[in-house]
């Protein structure tokens, strides 16, 4: 434990936690915590991390929704296996978390223990507002920026910088949350948000025709990064929906 505190472990479990059904990999993780791939899988191979994880199955769920969660889980995907994977966990180590969930529940029912607090959905403080909103749709595709990454091209006389462009079907600020964790920081802006029935369509239109024009950034993480803007972005949009 020498090597990682307490309030580390906490951060990336709540982190996965809140991912929903979405892996991140070892090397994601290690770049937004500032650690090694390796102190990553060590950390998560630790009994405080266990520890963590289990708390956070008793106490984000009643006993009566953790049921129905197992059970989810089991009718959709026959075992855990799927939970483990995006927690970091062997899959040999969830039975037994959920029997101690289980007893901790049961402790609950008998008054033996107090009823732990529950930790809001992060995502739902995400409070962005999107520069420009255009379209209508069920779903979306999106940009946003890093302020800082916008302020130092333009006083360089740029007026592109890197933005992330990306597509949910997920209510826009939840996907976000999951994308950059809690909170995302302050300088993070949601430049264009286009509101579609279409976005698998649009958002693949969108990356191609910026990379033809050489503005995909291939280097580190992700394949949703270009050298672009929310002008010329919403452009690109309004030519597809005229053709």
């Amino acid at each position: 434990m020498a090597r990682f505190t307490i309030s580390k472990i906490k951060e990336i479990a709540e982190f996965l936690w809140w991912k929903g059904k979405i892996t991140t990999s070892q090397k994601y993780l290690a770049n937004k915590f500032n650690l090694t791939e390796g102190q990553i899988g060590e950390l998560r191979d630790t009994p405080e991390y266990q520890k963590e994880v289990e708390f956070l199955m008793l106490r984000q769920r009643s006993a009566e929704d953790f049921e129905k969660w197992l059970k989810n889980h089991d009718e959709e995907y026959g075992n855990m296996n799927g939970f483990a994977k995006r927690m970091g966990l062997d899959p040999k180590v969830i039975p037994g978390m959920v029997k101690s969930v289980r007893k901790a529940h049961t402790d609950i029912a008998a008054g033996k223990t107090e009823v732990p607090e529950s930790i809001p959905d992060p995502s739902k403080n995400v409070n962005l507002n999107a520069e420009d909103t255009i379209g209508v749709g069920r779903n979306s595709v999106y940009l946003y920026y890093d302020q800082q990454k916008r302020d130092s091209a333009e006083s360089e006389g740029e007026n592109v910088w890197e933005c992330k462009i990306g597509m949910t079907i997920q209510e826009l600020h939840t996907r976000i949350y999951q994308q950059t964790g809690t909170p995302p920081a302050e300088r993070l802006k949601i430049g264009l948000h286009i509101k579609t029935d279409k976005h698998e369509r649009i958002e693949r239109i969108i990356h191609d025709i910026l990379k033809v024009r050489g503005k995909h950034i291939e280097e580190g993480l992700g394949t949703e990064r270009f050298l672009t803007n929310p002008a010329e972005v919403k452009e690109i949009c309004e030519f597809i929906e005229k053709t």
